[in-house]
């Protein structure tokens, strides 16, 4: 078990051109400049073009390493969601599908309970 003693620790360096008195006031302002500075990434959507350009060479890959499978990505007519699926091209089975068709479906009833429920509080 390592035991510190507290009163050995050392405070982190003022950066250059600050002036400081070595104060633990200090090193919290030092923090909040850094914290400052740090700007969070935005993620951008990539285009249908991009899109489509990623899934031939994924698509490329897996026949390149004799695998039958297929990635296709397609929008679901009622929900606007993209569905992605990994199909077995010899047999037409889907091996993998997000959301899946039962995620697809509970929204689909979401979405028709909401606009009956509407309907009937306007009328």
């Amino acid at each position: 078990m390592l035991i510190q003693n507290t009163s050995s620790v050392t405070q982190a360096p003022t950066p250059a051109g600050h002036a400081s008195n070595g104060g633990p006031g200090s090193v919290a302002v030092h923090v909040q400049e850094a914290r400052a500075e740090v700007k969070p990434a935005v993620a951008q959507q990539p285009s249908p073009a991009q899109l489509e350009s990623e899934v031939g060479k994924i698509n490329s890959a897996l026949q390149r390493s004799n695998r039958n499978l297929e990635l296709s990505i397609s929008v679901d007519e009622s929900t606007k969601k993209q569905v992605i699926k990994l199909t077995d091209k010899e047999t037409g089975d889907t091996l993998m599908q997000y959301p899946s068709d039962t995620v697809l479906a509970i929204a689909r009833s979401i979405d028709d309970f909401q606009h009956g429920q509407l309907l009937k509080q306007q009328a």
